[in-house]
């Protein structure tokens, strides 16, 4: 396949495995695992091998949906399954305004189409954003069994008794969500630690990853990159296979050479926001000569595994410096600038989602205050090839920092 013939985000994986990664057995997998995730879930759940729910797939949740007995399913990842068809849904039956997240619309679009089928059990998250807590509202009216986590967050100098207030809370939110998951507030504290030490782990393993591609920034580029650490949130369903890709992937890179002078010419790139589906973006990053090496948004704090399992989630939560206020987030990602010595910011968010434009223009305002470049982009959550003005955007951007 030539980079002339893709029109679809499958294609890209398939040219990225074949073409761009046909030396790496591992980055092929990866990219398998990724592309069949929600297929083979769904496929599981119909045939009876697995409990599923459908998660937002980024929080404490998921070591306690594993730890039950449930795989999680993430439906931020029904972004490749969706289509125009999936967005016209959600204006014309739910009646979402045009203006709405294209993210929210695909995501109502594609339950739609499987109400009265497949998995019918839904975690949400008050913090998310309003459109969201509207649909997981029609999703019930659907038929859907919704529960919505009451998220809690730390603002900036909260301590002591309050802090404290603020873990019990949550801790009861724990057990809550324990008693929707399984019928009982009782927590099974021993297979919860075995959950948490993996992903202590795994979160180790993909830090160890992304310290050498420091070191040999195109042997992994853009694209299997962002679904190695969108794997860190739910291992795609399949944890003991998403780990076993990583060993293969640190052995590939601690083995392999990078070319004479990559280090020299990389234009090393930190990337903020949502894993886009226009996989066009990504290749243009890297055509350009860009490598995201950096990244804000993933969970790479440990959690406390001195401390009972449901107390380390709560903490966990409310130690994250990426929690809470979007200032916590800017030191994230000065950590990140300094770690990979990056040239430049890329700020990406979906269409019509104003929570995180607000947040982006703020970032961008920090640190071009800084003197430090950064380009803000928005796409699109459904399939699609990205528009040829923000592909232009991007190469201009990534070129000018050469």
């Amino acid at each position: 396949m030539d980079i002339e013939d893709i029109q679809s985000p499958r294609d890209y994986l398939i040219y990225s495995k074949n073409e761009v990664h046909h030396y790496s057995p591992a980055i092929g997998r990866l990219l398998d695992l990724s592309a069949s995730y929600v297929q083979d879930a769904e496929k599981a759940y119909a045939e009876g091998r697995i409990n599923a729910v459908w998660s937002r797939a980024t929080g404490w949740e998921i070591p306690l949906t594993y730890a039950s007995g449930i795989i999680p399913v993430a439906y931020s990842e029904m972004g490749r399954l969706s289509d125009l068809e999936s967005v016209t849904i959600a204006e014309d039956y739910y009646q979402f305004p045009q203006e709405t997240c294209s993210m929210v619309k695909c995501t109502v679009g594609q339950w739609h189409k499987r109400r009265g089928s497949g998995i019918k059990r839904i975690i949400g998250a008050s913090v998310a954003c309003e459109p969201y807590n509207l649909a997981w509202e029609l999703m019930r009216r659907e038929g859907y069994d919704v529960h919505a986590i009451d998220v809690v967050y730390r603002a900036p100098g909260v301590k002591g008794e309050r802090l404290e207030q603020l873990v019990r809370f949550l801790i009861e939110q724990i057990h809550e969500t324990a008693e929707w998951l399984t019928g009982s507030k009782d927590i099974d504290e021993d297979k919860l630690r075995v959950e948490i030490q993996r992903k202590n782990r795994l979160i180790a393993k993909v830090r160890k990853i992304l310290e050498l591609r420091v070191k040999n920034p195109y042997y992994m580029r853009s694209l299997p990159s962002i679904y190695l650490l969108t794997g860190l949130n739910t291992y795609f369903g399949k944890p003991a296979e998403y780990e076993a890709i990583l060993d293969d992937l640190i052995t590939e890179l601690e083995t392999s050479s990078s070319e004479k002078g990559d280090l020299d010419k990389v234009i090393p790139l930190v990337w903020v926001g949502s894993p886009g589906q226009e996989f066009g973006i990504y290749e243009a990053i890297d055509q350009a000569g860009g490598a995201l090496l950096g990244f804000r948004g993933y969970p790479f704090n440990n959690y406390d595994e001195t401390l009972p399992p449901v107390e380390a989630l709560a903490r966990h939560v409310l130690g994250n410096q990426e929690a809470g206020a979007s200032i916590y987030v800017q030191k994230v990602i000065e950590q990140e600038l300094k770690k990979v010595k990056a040239r430049g910011l890329v700020l990406y968010g979906y269409l019509g989602c104003s929570y995180g434009s607000v947040a982006r223009e703020m970032w961008r305002d920090y640190f071009h205050k800084k003197g430090f470049p950064s380009i803000n982009i928005e796409g699109t959550f459904q399939v699609g090839p990205p528009t040829g003005q923000i592909l232009t955007r991007i190469r201009a951007f990534v070129e000018m920092l050469a």
